[in-house]
């Protein structure tokens, strides 16, 4: 009798060991090393932005620089599930005569010198410049522009959701093909003294400020653009404003309820073993209330190709509350299946196992935070 007890413990436990690895078989994500069938399905990324050296960029290329400034007023209507956000505040540029001679000779206007490569809809755009080219004492020309419009988010990780870090990039490239690298070309630069980078009303709720920077990248669009001249590549400037969610508003909103939820349903096994049909409803009617959560959660982010850490959470705690509904069947099936005066010594033993799955359980719960907070 104790064989078959702990054979069966056994096999419940190996149960549960096994729809673990195969979640996480399913969710590993090929980014951070994930499988080769999935890296093989992946589509050829061409287009690459990667942080460059301006000043190297510059003696490297012979460009001609262009200092930018940028100042972002406010920030609001954030949507992680659209990843998009509004924002209105300056930009400046500043450059020397001989690019000033290449935007006369060629036509192109201040104006048509940068774009805002992930601005979302132009019509709904506002550019207000602050009057002309203005021609500044030390020889070098400037132009100043009041910018508004919808941004999107090109780059999210929410691996540690709901204790999310994000970045919001507003995107500042060269426009004009005749200056990329391969041509006659000029890189963005940083202003070395720009000041403030935001205003009072820039701070979004429910995150903090963690920090603001000009970010000078290189874009790589793998393409000549029909101009036989090469791939091009293009200067820019982003200015990137890092948010760190609020730890103690996402852990009562997200992890607070499902930690009740799962406190109910550990708490479960310490009912009575003859009470059979009080202990087979209540991992059912967790288990919906786990859905319910986990859906309501899904709702604030964009369709995702990982799991997140609360994700994992949820994974966990619908093993922990099947396994728990089918011992309580077993259970259940085991009273009933036994003569009235053999009842005892099968309560005795249920109520044994029940104590082995709690500590399994809470330990099980324990590992898998750390480890999905790890990976």
């Amino acid at each position: 009798m104790i064989r078959t007890r702990w054979q069966r413990l056994a096999a419940l436990l190996g149960l549960v060991l096994a729809l673990l690895g195969l979640v996480q078989a399913l969710a590993w994500n090929p980014a951070r090393g994930g499988s080769a069938l999935a890296a093989r399905s992946a589509p050829p990324q061409v287009d690459r932005v990667r942080r460059v050296d301006p000043e190297a960029l510059i003696v490297q290329t012979k460009a001609i620089p262009v200092e930018t400034g940028v100042y972002i007023k406010t920030l609001h209507s954030l949507s992680l599930a659209e990843r998009r956000f509004k924002a209105e505040g300056f930009f400046w540029l500043e450059w020397p005569q001989s690019l000033q001679d290449l935007l006369d000779a060629n036509g192109i206007a201040a104006a048509d010198l940068v774009e805002l490569s992930n601005l979302i809809d132009e019509n709904d755009a506002v550019f207000k410049p602050y009057g002309d080219v203005m021609r500044l004492p030390s020889g070098n020309y400037r132009y100043q522009v009041r910018f508004s419009g919808a941004f999107f988010i090109p780059y999210l990780s929410f691996k540690d959701s709901p204790f999310d870090q994000i970045s919001l990039p507003i995107v500042f490239e060269v426009s004009p093909d005749l200056f990329a690298l391969q041509d006659k070309a000029v890189v963005l630069v940083p202003d070395p003294a720009p000041g403030r980078l935001m205003g009072a009303y820039s701070v979004l709720d429910g995150f903090h400020l963690h920090s603001v920077e000009l970010m000078p990248l290189l874009h790589a669009y793998g393409t000549s653009w029909g101009l036989d001249k090469g791939d091009l590549d293009y200067s820019v400037i982003s200015a990137v404003v890092r948010l760190d969610s609020d730890w103690l508003a996402s852990f009562i909103t997200y992890i607070l309820p499902l930690l009740i939820v799962l406190a109910i349903v550990f708490a479960a096994p310490s009912l009575e073993g003859r009470l059979g049909d009080v202990r087979v409803a209540m991992p059912t009617t967790a288990l919906l209330t786990l859905i319910f959560l986990q859906q309501a959660y899904k709702t604030h982010l964009p369709a995702l190709s990982y799991l997140t850490f609360l994700d994992w959470l949820y994974a966990y705690a619908y093993l922990a509350t099947i396994a728990l509904f089918f011992l309580f069947l077993w259970g259940s099936n085991a009273c009933a299946a036994v003569s009235e005066d053999q009842v005892p010594f099968v309560v005795k033993r249920i109520n044994r196992i029940d104590q082995i799955f709690q500590l399994s359980a809470i330990v099980g719960l324990l590992l898998v935070g750390l480890l999905a907070w790890a990976i």
